[in-house]
């Protein structure tokens, strides 16, 4: 395998509100990586700039979003699921964001993530916790990471707190601009490993393997805050 160049296929989705507006910064920063958006906001989503659009349970919602309920945002990803895979089919590693807390992020994230392992793709989830002072929502987010550290060892917790506590100076809007492309450096600096890994392992590694190398890095990520993505467009 000496001097074979393996480029894994990657592939970045956004789940809900936040999730998406994290993919609008990949979008544009990372043309290396496809996109998908999911959500049942009609509104989020005509906001969205992704390769692929999944506006789920248009007929049920009228387009107004899950409106905080998880259970229907999970039912949402169930009766799409056919769609959701056919999004996926193809790829080596898939990198799951979301905002925790509120109907389709919190809840549709494990279903697509356990969808995404039972395929053999590397799966790695980026889950964004509410602001401490969002009441119900905390819990709420809570109970979801719980489940998606069910299906998806991998599951990176980005703190709002945290991150806007680095950044004292800055406007809400800016702060949330940063945190979003944070994230996409995080990611690119992910896909950077896996391409190692495939590189350097390619004929005995398993996605198991890689995805126990690169689980963690919430430190990482908070850390990254106020720094710019080495694979950002000109």
């Amino acid at each position: 395998m000496d001097g074979l160049e393996i480029t894994p296929r990657t592939l970045a989705i956004g789940v809900g509100g936040a999730g998406c507006e994290v993919i609008n910064r990949i979008y544009s920063l990372m043309p290396m990586v496809d996109t998908v958006a999911v959500n049942c906001d009609k509104e989020a989503m005509h906001r969205t700039n992704a390769d692929v659009k999944l506006y789920i349970c248009r007929s049920v919602t009228n387009g107004e979003g899950a409106k905080g309920d998880v259970g229907l945002g999970r039912d949402c990803a169930k009766a799409h699921i056919d769609d959701i895979e056919k999004a996926m089919t193809g790829y080596d590693a898939v990198f799951i964001i979301a905002g925790m807390g509120g109907g389709t992020g919190t809840g549709a994230t494990p279903v697509i993530a356990e969808k995404a392992r039972s395929m053999g793709i590397m799966t790695f989830v980026i889950a964004i916790n509410p602001f401490s002072f969002e009441g119900r929502r905390v819990q709420v987010a809570k109970e979801g990471i719980a489940k998606i550290r069910q299906v998806c060892a991998s599951t990176v917790v980005v703190e709002n707190d945290l991150m806007v506590q680095r950044m004292p100076d800055a406007t809400m809007k800016a702060a949330m601009e940063t945190v979003n492309r944070s994230i996409a450096s995080f990611i690119g600096r992910k896909i950077a490993l896996i391409k190692e890994c495939f590189e350097s392992e390619f004929e005995s590694i398993s996605s198991d393997v890689i995805e126990q190398r690169l689980a963690g890095g919430s430190s990482d990520l908070t850390d990254s805050v106020g720094s710019k993505p080495k694979t950002a467009k000109e």
